[in-house]
This record gives C-alpha cells, sequence and structure tokens, in this order.
C-alpha cells in the first residue's frame, strides 16, 4: 500500500491510475478535490460508469459485492465508491472490506472514503489487506503557510491578483477554512472576472457576504468598541452564525493577544508577522494589549474553554447570554461576579 498526502495527489496521477483508492480526513474541499481528480483521471481510462454507495445503520452488503462481481452492461469499466462518513469502522465491517479487496479486478476502481482520522485508519487491521498499489491519501487541514501557498495557487488559476495587503485580509477572513476560501474566490471570479484588487476593494466585496462577520465582531472588541461590539454579535447571533465558530475566533485572538503580551516591545514586530497581522490591524491589538493584562488572558481562556465544554454537553441554557459574556471580557478587566467554570461546577 502507498502512502500520500492531499498535495502529492496530482503528480502520482500523472504517473498512473492505482486500482484501489482510500481517503480519509476531515477536511471536506481537500477530500473532494481528491475524488474529483481521481474520478477524471479514470474516465480518461475509460471508466465511464460510477457506483456509489453509502453506509449507514443496518448496511447491506450484498449489492456492494454484487456490483463489483459484475461487468456493467454500459460501460467496460466502472468506479465504484463507497462513503463510510464518520461512522466508527468496527471489526464486522473491516471483514467485509477485506472480502471486498479480494474481489478487485482492472474492470473496477474502488474509492473508499470516509471522515475518520487517517492516523485511525492506518492502524487497523483490514488496510493491511490491501493490495501492494492501492494508495492511502491521508487529509489534513493546512497550516498558515501551507494555505498561503494554496491561495496563491488557486488565484493564479483563476487570474485573480492581490495586492499584499488584500492578500492579508483573504487569509485573516478566511484562515483555517478552505470551504469558505474556495466560496469567495469563486464568487470573486463570478462578480469581477480576472482582475486585480487592492484591500479597500476586497474589503467591500467580503462586507458585502453578509450584514455582519465575525472578523468584524472581533475588530470591534479589540478595539473596546462596545456598542459597535454587542450590535455585531446581536446581527450576528441574528443570522444564525455558528457558536462554535464564534468561540473558535474569540479563542484565537485572546491566543494571539497572549503570544504577544508575553513577548517584550522588541520583539512585537516579529511576533506580528509570525501571527499574520497585517500593519492595518497591528493598532487594535496594541489598544487590547494596554487593557487586558496577561492574568486576564489566561482567565478569558480558561472561561472560552468552559463554553466551549459546556456548549457541547447541552448545558448552555442561556447561549446569546454566555456570548455577550465571553465578549464582554475583551473590553475590560472586571470584578468576576459571572463565571462560566463557576456555573460549570454547580
Amino acid at each position: 500500500m502507498n502512502k500520500l498526502y492531499a498535495n502529492q495527489l496530482s503528480q502520482h496521477l500523472q504517473q498512473q491510475l492505482a486500482g484501489c483508492y482510500l481517503l480519509f480526513g476531515e477536511e471536506p474541499l481537500q477530500k473532494q478535490d481528491g475524488l474529483d481528480q481521481i474520478r477524471t483521471k479514470a474516465r480518461q481510462q475509460g471508466f465511464d460508469e460510477r457506483q456509489q454507495f453509502r453506509l449507514e445503520a443496518q448496511f447491506d452488503w450484498e449489492p456492494v459485492f454484487s456490483t463489483m462481481q459484475s461487468l456493467s452492461l454500459f460501460s467496460a469499466r466502472q468506479i465504484i465508491e463507497l462513503d463510510l462518513q464518520n461512522h466508527k469502522l468496527t471489526a464486522a465491517t473491516g471483514k467485509e472490506l477485506k472480502q471486498l479487496f479480494e474481489l478487485l479486478h482492472p474492470d473496477v476502481l474502488l474509492i473508499v472514503h470516509g471522515e475518520r482520522s487517517p492516523a485511525e485508519i492506518s492502524k487497523l487491521s483490514w488496510v493491511k489487506s490491501l493490495p501492494k498499489d492501492a494508495v492511502l491519501l491521508s487529509i489534513y487541514p493546512l497550516d498558515d503557510q501551507q494555505f498561503q501557498k494554496w491561495l496563491q495557487q488557486q488565484l493564479r488559476q483563476a487570474d485573480i491578483r492581490f495586492s499584499q495587503d488584500a492578500s492579508q485580509l483573504f487569509l485573516h477572513h478566511c484562515s483555517g477554512n478552505l470551504l469558505a476560501a474556495r466560496q469567495n474566490l469563486d464568487k470573486l471570479l463570478l462578480t469581477f472576472g480576472p482582475c486585480q484588487l487592492d484591500e479597500p476593494a476586497l474589503a467591500d466585496f467580503l462586507a458585502d457576504q453578509s450584514s455582519f462577520s465575525v472578523f468584524q465582531l472581533t475588530d470591534a472588541l479589540l478595539a473596546g468598541q462596545e456598542q459597535q461590539a454587542f450590535h455585531r454579535l446581536h446581527r450576528l447571533l441574528g443570522q444564525d452564525e455558528e457558536p462554535t465558530l464564534l468561540c473558535w475566533q474569540l479563542h484565537r485572538e485572546v491566543q494571539n493577544l497572549l503570544q504577544l503580551q508575553q513577548g517584550s516591545m522588541a520583539e512585537r514586530a516579529g511576533l506580528f508577522k509570525q501571527l499574520g497581522i497585517w500593519p492595518k490591524r497591528q493598532p487594535l491589538y496594541q489598544q487590547a494589549l494596554q487593557r487586558l493584562p496577561l492574568n486576564w488572558l489566561h482567565y478569558m481562556l480558561q472561561e472560552l474553554a468552559s463554553f466551549d465544554r459546556q456548549f457541547k454537553e447541552g448545558q448552555l441554557s442561556q447561549l446569546p447570554l454566555a456570548l455577550t459574556h465571553l465578549c464582554s471580557l475583551f473590553l475590560a478587566p472586571v470584578p468576576k461576579a459571572f463565571s462560566l467554570q463557576r456555573h460549570e461546577q454547580r
């Protein structure tokens, strides 16, 4: 069995098409791109028909085996895809998959994919029964450097050019979310076609995508603008913004502030660059750093962690109040009259 990462698939497919591919990971856009690349290569080699199956409770394996063993009436070669989704792969499932691999032949391309961790999948016993030329494609979220490289590649393909400030703004707006990045690039191409954009033009475009974004909320919080911050939070909640996304972004900003606060004044320029905070946003962080001492930032992280635990366990009866509390912590250290941690302990 061959093991590849998502960014190695294109080069692999230029050289060969294996008879079996496994794609696993939690990053949906990279997985979809991988599936599309394999399907395109397969069609070029005469795999004109595709059969899809999805693993469900009480799944009937018989149609899968029947399809593997029978030739298509319409095509000499066919693709068979099995989506394992996020199901825990039991010993019984592993047994069925082993038998499935034994039926592989040149007129069938088998693609098995799911959302489980590649590290988890590679340890399962049935993986060892894969043919030697089978490929396990491991899909992991991109780090900041990989994300920037991905963005530059997408911009070249779309013939869109960003100024340096615009590039930093886009990274801030979509970092950690490839799907949102791709959607915004598609919208840019539909709106402007091949173009060159500076930071103000891109900021106007991104602002038009929704009434307020979570990034506009954090900008108001960093600047200490209480009225604007709570107004934007209220609008975001009205837009059904996902609470975990809000919490994740607040956590990220606190982590940034913590690293900046722990560094010396002489180190801050380097830290701003390391954290991907472009010059136009640095004054916002400077304002927040003047208000929020190190011990308060540690307390904020504890409150955010408590929110995350209680939200996942369904213990938050007043979600808007809890999010308002978290936002208020950015404005200034205040007496800890209300604490999510104390509420959690009760």
